[in-house]
């Protein structure tokens, strides 16, 4: 028991101290940021780069800045269940664990298409797909068997399985080793292995290779197995104590404690089943309560759990193409960036008084051999850590110290290089000289320095030492000086708080001031060079000075100055240039040519070459320190430390310096009003075509960098409606209302905050118009127009024919009709005139023929004038003169008749000449029954039968011979009126019976 307790206090231990040194620094996603669900199962990245979640909620997919669900609509709408599991096979087929069920889901289809087991199996247990490197894939039933998709049925079945292992044994776990070709199967009844090449299975009843972990009886119960990079197998179990971990070294060929670390020795209850290794050879353990990391300088497992990386379980561990790591878990997604490994945190426990680190220094050996790192703590002295920054014992320093307070407030402290001591300048003027190796201190309070604090403090090329009071003296050492008030000379006088000195690489000193501006001195006489005020700085209050190369030099407090010194021009920047802050804790110059500021919003990175910043932040690990930090300083391999008050971070600037050519950015999503289109679905014109009023986009995009997502700039336009290039803005997206119709092209890019520009990504669509704004229906509306204009011009054009018909048609009336009745007449008056002495009777005769004849050019003139009168157009006309015509006719014979005419006649509407060539057969017709046929009866009767004029003229008197008569040019001209109006005209007459006269004409 004792032994057990000892070993958990060493484990405690050990694993805080691990956690001092290494930087395990994850960013976590939840809810807040966008999850469906913070009970996070799955994490796979596709081969565009997309980060895809499955959750307790479902399917989402991330792009680094927005989040997209997918939910399942084919071939029918399922609700949302949890995906388990996300992998993709050689095919790029995309598969899912959906609730209880497996199969492929099409993502630009919204389709998911279930694959069926074959045979209902024992699945309370658990179970898991995997895909193994021919691209088969399984599913693992726990403590059962291995299901195979047979592509040719479509279901999951055990038929033909391509993986063998002992009859009895119930699998838990599948490993394929891709270098050896077996599959090490984890069972129930301990371990087999199947080798597909001889298809021999190897077990504990036969391991003619002496496998490891086989034969073992003490094996039972294998929940996984694992072989790394290094040919090392990793296997766990479960025995009445416990799970159980061992390792075994293919290359010592033997079983190692290795695992040992990963035994559980408290009272919580943890599960560790799932490996990763990543593409750097770091080897992750992870399950209910668990995720641990292998430690390879310690060789032994780290256990990361603590108030920034909140778990109880650990489903999946994935790494991204950039080398990032993602967590899923019961607590959201955690990233860990792929700078993480270069980042050194270090955070000191509380204590009192509490640390106030303000100036940290790279202390050698004298023969350089070995470095610490030095820490001035106000309030605490100093603080000694060794390269893998671990605090060491330095209580030496102060055995023989003055017992004053001011003792242990150290301001600052410089390795001088002549004798290898530490200087360390002190509250109230006292001076405290450390040997690095021994840790000897010497103590001084020498007058000249008038019990003012000692705030800065520098070296020149002579060796000479330059020393900064908070008074505003400037002293200098004397190098190789004996440590006397006489190898001390005040050289300025600045009457005011002077922070710090910096000897330049012209062996210049510089000096900042509280009230004054910045002053250039000459290190051999003393005298001032340059002052440098408000006149051209942004203030006269500077505390923090750094030397860029050989004429850029950095003042700040308040804002940062960069001063060219060959050119004497200065450049004062601030938030609004794009620094995080305008307050300046602490900058160092790296060995790249970048400034790095600390700053109280985090540390940024200046270029002075491309005048940008680039902030560093949660996503680069950078962002665990404090934000009143004061000091920091450059190592000698080009490593920046900053100082918080009590924590420090150390990392290689180079690492992030690399100017990375921003990828192509990628159009992730599409709103249209309110509704998400899945880009990868628009794939053909068709489907990239909107109407009219589909016309309000909001576009989202992204170079699914999740390294540099937060270092780059995006801007877009619309060709077709804009030239000039617009800035997206921190959310990545571009958005258009009521775009006019027409075809557009979204252009895309991205740039780096040191100006380089990605390559262009595009996106085209097209709005169709309204129809009535198309081409065809515009040259539709054309051709009406002037189809309309034509038909005007042919009625015009008919009007005008009609009229000449009618003039040729009175003319020619007015010839046969009125010609030959006037030459009549002429004859006739001639022969009357004549005869007018000498045959009186005669002369009678001809003047009543000149009357008749007369008579009857007066009714055609009638008719004429009434056939060509608009208002006569209607048949109601036409019948009513009919019935006129008939009474003055057969009334004057004193013949009875009967004019029937039905209703539906009167809508009858005819042209001009059917109307009066109607009217004339029909007057010829009663003229006839008046002349010639001796009746005292008739009967006149109009119909609409079957789509004609049915016309009837019919007399009751003596009839005639059809046969015999002479058909007279009356007759005739009745056959010919008919014709013309498309008629047909019938004749029926009986001697002593009377005649009928038919008309049919059709309307």
């Amino acid at each position: 028991m004792i032994r057990w307790f000892c070993l958990f206090l060493f484990t405690l231990v050990l694993q805080f101290e691990l956690n001092a040194q290494t930087n395990w620094h994850f960013n976590r996603l939840t809810i807040q940021d966008g999850l469906a669900s913070n009970n996070v199962y799955s994490i796979w990245q596709d081969k565009s780069g997309f980060i895809w979640l499955g959750s307790s909620n479902g399917l989402q997919r991330f792009d680094g800045k927005n989040f997209l669900y997918f939910d399942i609509q084919q071939p029918q709408p399922l609700p949302a269940k949890p995906v388990k599991q996300i992998l993709s096979d050689p095919e790029g087929n995309m598969w899912l664990a959906y609730g209880e069920d497996y199969g492929i889901f099409e993502p630009s289809e919204l389709k998911f298409t279930k694959i069926p087991f074959a045979n209902k199996g024992n699945r309370y247990l658990g179970e898991k797909m995997f895909i193994d490197s021919k691209g088969r894939v399984f599913v693992v039933l726990v403590r059962n068997t291995v299901l195979m998709y047979q592509k040719d049925k479509g279901v999951f079945s055990d038929e033909n399985l391509p993986i063998k292992w002992p009859d009895g044994y119930s699998v838990n776990h599948v490993f394929e080793d891709l270098e050896t070709g077996y599959y090490w199967i984890s069972c129930q009844q301990g371990m087999a292995v199947f080798d597909p090449a001889t298809n021999q299975v190897f077990s504990r009843e036969e391991n003619p290779h002496g496998l490891p972990f086989l034969d073992d009886p003490q094996i039972n119960g294998v929940r996984s197995y694992f072989i790394d990079g290094n040919r090392n197998h990793w296997i766990n179990y479960w025995d009445q104590k416990g799970q159980v971990f061992q390792s075994y070294s293919e290359k010592e060929k033997k079983i190692t404690n290795a695992a040992s670390t990963l035994h559980n020795h408290t009272n919580e209850y943890r599960e560790t089943d799932h490996s990763l290794e990543t593409s750097k050879g770091e080897l992750w353990k992870y399950g209910v309560n668990s995720l641990q990391v292998w430690n390879k300088d310690l060789s032994r497992f780290e256990f990361l759990r603590d108030d920034y990386l909140k778990h109880s379980q650990i489903y999946q561990v994935i790494e991204d193409r950039e080398g990032a790591i993602w967590l899923a878990s019961d607590e959201g997604v955690y990233l860990r960036s792929p700078n993480a490994n270069e980042i050194q945190f270090k955070k000191f426990e509380k204590a009192d008084p509490p640390h106030l680190l303000l100036t940290a220094r790279e202390i050698w050996n004298k023969a350089k051999t070995t470095k610490q790192y030095w820490l001035a703590s106000w309030g605490r002295g100093m603080v000694i850590l060794d390269e893998n920054f671990q605090e060491k014992p330095h209580g030496k320093i102060y055995d023989q110290a003055p017992d004053l307070t001011e003792i242990r407030q150290p301001w600052h402290l410089i390795q001088e290089k002549n004798s290898n001591w530490v200087w360390v300048g002190l509250q109230r003027g006292w001076l405290q000289l450390i040997e690095p190796e021994s840790l000897e201190a010497r103590y001084f309070q020498f007058p000249i320095f008038k019990g003012s604090t000692i705030r800065g403090m520098s070296q020149d090329h002579n060796g000479n030492l330059w020393i900064s009071t908070q008074r505003g003296d400037l002293i200098k050492y004397k190098a190789n000086s004996p440590l006397v008030d006489e190898s001390f000379e005040l050289v300025h006088a600045f009457n005011g708080y002077t922070f710090g000195n910096l000897v330049d690489s012209k062996n210049r000193i510089w000096v900042v001031s509280s009230h004054s501006g910045v002053y250039c001195l000459d290190a051999q006489s003393g005298e001032i060079l340059k002052h440098l005020d408000d006149s051209i700085l942004s203030s006269n209050k500077h505390e923090k000075i750094t030397q860029l190369n050989d004429s850029i030099f950095f003042f700040g407090y308040d804002l940062l100055n960069a001063y060219n010194d060959n050119s004497g021009e200065n450049r004062i920047l601030s938030y609004a240039d794009g620094m995080i802050s305008n307050e300046i804790l602490h900058m160092q110059a790296d060995k790249d040519g970048f400034l790095w500021i600390y700053t109280p919003n985090g540390i940024c990175r200046y270029n002075y070459y491309q005048n940008s910043f680039t902030p560093y932040g949660q996503k680069d690990g950078l962002d665990q320190l404090e934000l009143d930090g004061n000091g920091g300083t450059l190592t000698q391999d080009g490593h920046v430390i900053f100082t918080g008050y009590g924590s420090l971070v150390y990392f290689d600037p180079g690492k992030f310096n690399r100017s990375i050519n921003p990828d192509k950015p990628t159009l992730t999503s599409i709103k249209l009003f309110e509704q998400h289109l899945f880009v990868d679905s628009l794939n053909n014109d068709r489907k990239k075509t909107f109407t009219h009023d589909q016309n309000a986009f909001s576009f989202y995009f992204s170079t699914l960098s999740f390294k540099q997502q937060d270092k780059l700039k995006y801007f877009y336009r619309l060709t077709g409606m804009e030239q000039e290039w617009r800035p997206a803005g921190q959310n990545n997206m571009a958005v258009y209302s009521l775009l006019p119709p027409g075809g557009y092209t979204l252009e895309i890019r991205s740039e780096n905050l040191e100006g380089i520009p990605s390559p262009i990504e595009t996106f085209s669509f097209r709005i169709i118009p309204p129809f009535h704004e198309t081409w065809w229906f515009r040259g539709l509306v054309l051709l009406l127009l002037l189809g309309i204009l034509l038909t005007m011009y042919r009625l015009h054009l008919n009007r005008i024919l009609a009229v000449v018909k009618v003039r040729n048609r009175v003319a020619r009336d007015l010839h046969d009709d009125m010609g030959s009745t006037l030459s009549t007449i002429n004859i006739l008056s001639a022969m009357a005139k004549t005869k007018l002495h000498s045959d009186p009777v005669k002369t009678s005769d001809y003047i009543s023929k000149i009357s008749d004849n007369s008579q009857r050019m007066m009714e055609a003139m009638d008719d004429i004038v009434w056939s060509i009168k608009p208002q006569n157009d209607t048949m109601e006309k036409v019948i009513a003169r009919m019935r006129e015509f008939t009474t003055n006719v057969l009334e004057a014979k004193e013949i009875d008749f009967r004019f029937e005419v039905e209703d539906n006649v009167y809508g009858i509407k005819l042209p001009m000449d059917a109307r009066r060539d109607l009217f004339l057969v029909f007057k010829e017709a009663v003229n006839n029954v008046a002349k010639y046929s001796k009746c005292s009866r008739a009967f006149v009767h109009f119909s609409l039968k079957k789509g004609k004029l049915h016309m009837r003229v019919r007399d009751y008197g003596q009839g005639f011979d059809p046969q015999a008569a002479d058909s007279g040019n009356g007759l005739n001209n009745m056959q010919k009126r008919a014709k013309n109006m498309g008629g047909e005209l019938k004749i029926t007459s009986e001697i002593g019976e009377g005649t009928e006269v038919v008309l049919d004409v059709a309307v």
